[in-house]
């Protein structure tokens, strides 16, 4: 089995995709490809939506060649679940979003949870786009943010668990949260230090969504063609 990941953006070096490789594959069964690629067109870093509706496109493109390649389950790298529904009309394998995977997850396990962006700008933005999911409207007590630019989340992994720290343990203060949810996948790996510290369950979309890719792709749970029709590109587009 080999699940393929792809990147929202293109300024990913070969070497970080690897070492994503790496950590992305302990989630998974022994002897299960995993491959991270980014897109080869499109923005450097996704900071907001004309970013993600670039990005869509060749998400879109890269997933068709995906499967061609014989990958048998796609997660799209990214909380926003970006070009989802459109990836899911071009290809016939599963199509994991690892926002709508996480707050599935965060439904089963807590009662009020806080999920955690990078940037205050992203603020507006991600808690538009999480009131229109139901377990969101629900049980998110909040949108928070840790003001650390995407492209500088890993340059000091020190700084940024001390931030993200921070941010949970106010958010278990004044909203009494008992579930956190990473909100962007730059954070990958952060929650055992948090959940050594504080009283919370922390939601990791990046190993939900690739583990979960892996159980869908066994057995064979994915898209319905009666729910998302198959492209046929009448149309015209470039794909």
């Amino acid at each position: 089995m080999k699940i393929k990941v792809i990147m929202p953006d293109k300024a990913m070096d070969r070497k970080t995709l690897d070492e994503r490789e790496v950590m992305l594959s302990k989630a998974l069964s022994p002897g299960v490809g995993i491959s991270v690629d980014c897109i080869k067109r499109g923005p450097d870093e996704l900071d907001c939506n004309t970013d993600e509706a670039f990005a869509a496109a060749e998400l879109v493109k890269e997933s068709i060649q995906a499967e061609k390649d014989g990958f048998d389950a796609i997660v799209i790298y990214c909380f926003s679940d970006v070009g989802i529904d459109a990836v899911r009309e071009n290809v016939r394998i599963p199509v994991i979003g690892p926002g709508e995977t996480a707050l599935s997850a965060a439904n089963m396990l807590c009662n009020r949870f806080t999920v955690i962006t990078t940037e205050r700008i992203n603020i507006p933005r991600t808690y538009r786009r999480l009131m229109r999911n139901g377990i969101a409207r629900e049980k998110m007590t909040s949108v928070r943010a840790l003001d650390i630019p995407i492209m500088e989340l890993r340059s000091d992994p020190g700084i940024t668990g001390k931030y993200l720290k921070n941010v949970c343990a106010d958010a278990v203060d004044k909203e009494q949260v008992d579930g956190v949810i990473l909100g962007c996948l730059g954070m990958a790996s952060y929650g055992d230090m948090i959940e050594e510290e504080l009283p919370v369950k922390v939601f990791d979309p990046a190993f939900i969504s690739v583990a979960y890719a892996e159980m869908c792709a066994r057995l064979g749970m994915r898209h319905n063609p009666a729910v998302y029709p198959p492209f046929m590109n009448n149309s015209n587009v470039e794909l």
